[in-house]
């Protein structure tokens, strides 16, 4: 007899390596989304911070909040979405320390 076709063990051998190989990209692309959501966090971080740098110069306060920066025109609400209002900005010693929101 003649058999010219795949038996099941075939098959089934080819759907598992091909879920495998599916299941290692699709845990790469979520690990790299997840990478992406911190910097774009940390990166909002600083704009407040920068923010804060040039309020502080034109200001005799020690501290602000994000909300108040909003208010106050140093960035837009669409450029900062990671971060709450009642984030806050402070000079210290050693610069500027940001509390609130984590970057995580």
């Amino acid at each position: 007899m003649n058999n010219k076709g795949f038996t099941l063990i075939e098959l089934l051998a080819v759907i598992v390596i091909l879920i495998g190989i599916s299941l290692t990209v699709v845990m790469g692309i979520s690990a790299s989304l997840e990478n992406q959501e911190i910097k774009e966090c940390q990166s909002q971080v600083q704009l407040a911070i920068n923010s804060a740098k040039i309020y502080f110069s034109l200001s005799n306060e020690d501290s602000v909040t994000v909300g108040e920066l909003k208010n106050n025109d140093y960035f837009s609400d669409d450029k900062v979405t990671k971060l709450s209002d009642s984030d806050t900005i402070k000079i210290t010693e050693n610069g500027y320390a940001f509390s609130g929101t984590e970057c995580q």
